[in-house]
């Protein structure tokens, strides 16, 4: 991570944290790494959408989301996005990239390969789910 350790997790990367039970570590390990995670309503609202899928119901109810969302809240900076640049394939990604210029994030933490080739196109300096994990164990 850079100097500044203000870090976007995407939705992905928060929702296996979840349902891997391993938020309590997240947590844990963040606070003693002196880490900072933003967020914006558009992440939130992903979040939501994708925990809502049918295929998610039969590990966590519309309580646990709710739940969750208000822990998501609690954990991060919010940050209000002005506008978004076209710059993904994804379009829906595109909120990420401004996230991460608008919250001057030092990390973004995704598990979607398209998103990480992109955004290193872009100089965005973008890191998956096991380079964070190994980050935050050494």
């Amino acid at each position: 991570m850079r100097s500044n350790n203000i870090v976007i997790l995407d939705s992905n990367i928060w929702i296996s944290y979840l349902l891997g039970k391993q938020l309590h570590h997240l947590v844990l390990k963040s606070f003693e790494k002196g880490i900072e995670f933003i967020t914006c309503s558009e992440l939130i609202e992903e979040i939501a959408g994708v925990l809502s899928r049918e295929k998610f119901r039969k590990y966590i109810s519309e309580g646990d989301i709710a739940e969750f969302i208000a822990i998501h809240i609690k954990l991060c900076r919010m940050i209000e996005l002005k506008s978004v640049p076209d710059a993904f394939t994804d379009k829906k990604d595109n909120f990420l990239l401004a996230l991460y210029k608008t919250g001057r994030a030092s990390t973004l933490v995704s598990g979607d390969k398209l998103l990480i080739k992109e955004a290193t196109r872009l100089n965005v300096h973008v890191i998956n789910w096991h380079e964070f994990k190994q980050l935050l164990i050494g």
